[in-house]
């Protein structure tokens, strides 16, 4: 999740620069686009840096549905449990919560072995 979030920052970077930041409209640099699109990603927004348009427009508001939905699968990556990998008898599960006593595919029992055991 941390790898998609920096990707689309970084993609996204690219695309601000290359077309609105080196069209000459009063914007500048690298670090500028990278600025914006952190502000507009995190719904800062302080708007010392607009882009021109009905097309910066359009850019902003992508950018920020796409970077809040990426930032809320980020939180539920840090904050849903791990699952194990153990595989079911019965039906083939192979991923199953770490106090799983029963599949929840199939509703057999598992012996989910633990580091007590």
């Amino acid at each position: 999740a941390v790898i998609n979030l920096l990707t689309f920052l970084f993609v996204v970077t690219g695309f601000v620069y290359t077309f609105f930041f080196r069209t000459g409209a009063g914007l500048e640099g690298y670090v500028d686009a990278l600025y914006f699109t952190v502000a507009t990603v995190t719904t800062t927004g302080f708007g010392d840096i607009v882009l021109p348009g009905i097309a910066g427009k359009l850019t902003a508001i992508v950018t920020m549905i796409i970077g809040i939905s990426l930032f809320v699968r980020l939180a539920q990556a840090l904050f849903r449990p791990n699952k194990v990998f153990f595989p079911c008898p019965q039906c083939g599960l192979q991923r199953h919560e770490a106090d799983a006593v029963h599949c929840k595919a199939c509703g057999h029992l598992l012996n989910i072995p633990d580091e007590g055991d």
